[in-house]
């Protein structure tokens, strides 16, 4: 019979193995838990307490836990939704080239939200303001920008859209290749500066406060891509311009996350030129490889959380595991397996994150488990490369 890890090790309904889901651990803060809730969620609080919208930077390795973090912020304000009103829109950022502008940024946040949301959201919004066009540019919305979203009143919600209103969808994501006929309809030139860009979300942050009763914000999740536009002057300057428009205190309206991968020192310029970073002040978070103890710590979050303690002692108490070699506070390792794991990631500091951590884990657990042991010793690390 095939190995199952979730047998061989008693783990917990759902749990394949030891590696933690985004979204079903997005409770759980298995690691970073200072920085997470001592500064990125008290950052969050004190925003909500002035009554501004949340604006931050996460950064740090590739594995390091940051996409996990901001799935816990989302999971986090749901579950605050009385005292921390705000919904999350979350994307992950697509192929970048040096050509690439702020549309890329724009076009899967409203495909996230969709159009029939859209089309529901301007509708809601005429009705409590009497005026679209009117309501928006009187918060700053850019004319085009305005009269794009109007037209979306053309199609009542949970029908089909007629074509115009597919059009403004189009035209708002900065399209530039519209039909034809979208001259005849009242489009202008296509969306290509940053203000105009920028506008596109703030006119949905404007409506959806003003529908909602709060804060939407939106999650640009790894932006490391952008490292492509610094090698472009113009692309860069456009990234730059659309960057200071979210992240200036003018911005009361929505709320903006970028999460990145990469050293301070090394973060695009697109995202980080030295005016963003004074914008960002201390909402700019590091998330470091783990220390040895963090590493420890990380682990025994793992199996808190994943591992059936009660079917654990019962192997051990039936004698299937060996009572001497047993300790809760070590499982799924021997005394001397965990150690000797623990101590690879001192050495290898570079490797000393989650993502890493959890592959090699499941990596010893199955060497464990093919030799029939229960327990992860020095032996079965050796044996997986380690």
């Amino acid at each position: 019979m095939a190995i199952q890890l979730q047998d061989w090790f008693c783990l917990k309904a759902g749990r394949d193995n030891f590696k933690p889901s985004n979204i079903q651990d997005s409770e759980l803060i298995l690691c970073h838990y200072q920085l997470v809730t001592d500064e990125i969620l008290s950052s969050i609080e004190q925003r909500f307490a002035g009554k501004e919208p949340v604006k931050m930077l996460l950064y740090g390795d590739w594995g390091v836990g940051k996409t996990h973090t901001i799935n816990h912020i989302r999971w986090w304000l749901e579950q605050r939704r009385n005292d921390y009103p705000a919904s999350v829109v979350m994307i992950e950022i697509g192929d970048i080239t040096k050509s690439t502008r702020f549309n890329s940024i724009v076009q899967p946040f409203m495909n996230k939200m969709g159009l029939a949301t859209l089309i529901r959201l301007v509708h809601d919004y005429m009705s409590s303001v009497g005026g679209v066009i009117e309501g928006l540019k009187s918060a700053d919305v850019s004319p085009r920008v305005a009269e794009a979203f109007n037209k979306m009143l053309i199609a009542p919600p949970g029908q089909t859209p007629p074509q115009v209103v597919q059009i403004a969808f189009d035209y708002l994501e900065g399209e530039t290749k519209l039909p034809g006929v979208a001259a005849t309809m009242g489009f202008g030139p296509p969306l290509t500066e940053s203000v105009d860009l920028y506008s596109v979300l703030l006119a949905i942050g404007v409506m959806h406060r003003k529908v909602h009763g709060h804060q939407l914000i939106f999650v640009a999740d790894e932006a490391t891509r952008l490292e492509a536009v610094d090698t472009d002057e113009a692309t860069q300057a456009h990234w730059v311009n659309a960057n200071k428009l979210i992240f200036d205190d003018k911005n009361k309206t929505f709320g903006f996350i970028y999460t990145i991968s990469g050293k301070r020192r090394d973060l695009p310029q697109a995202i980080f030129e030295p005016q963003l970073q004074n914008r960002l002040g201390d909402n700019a978070f590091e998330m470091k490889n783990l220390e040895p103890a963090d590493v420890n710590s990380f682990l025994n979050g793992l199996r808190d959380a994943f591992v059936d303690r009660t079917r654990v002692e019962q192997l051990v108490g039936d004698g299937t595991i060996s009572a001497a070699d047993y300790s809760w506070d070590q499982y799924p390792f021997t005394a001397g397996g965990r150690n000797e794991f623990v101590d690879h990631f001192g050495r290898a500091q570079e490797n000393a994150k989650p993502r890493d951590i959890t592959n090699k884990l499941n990596d010893v657990a199955f060497v464990a488990a093919k030799s029939s042991r229960r327990l992860i010793d020095s032996a079965d690390l050796r044996r997986a490369r380690m």
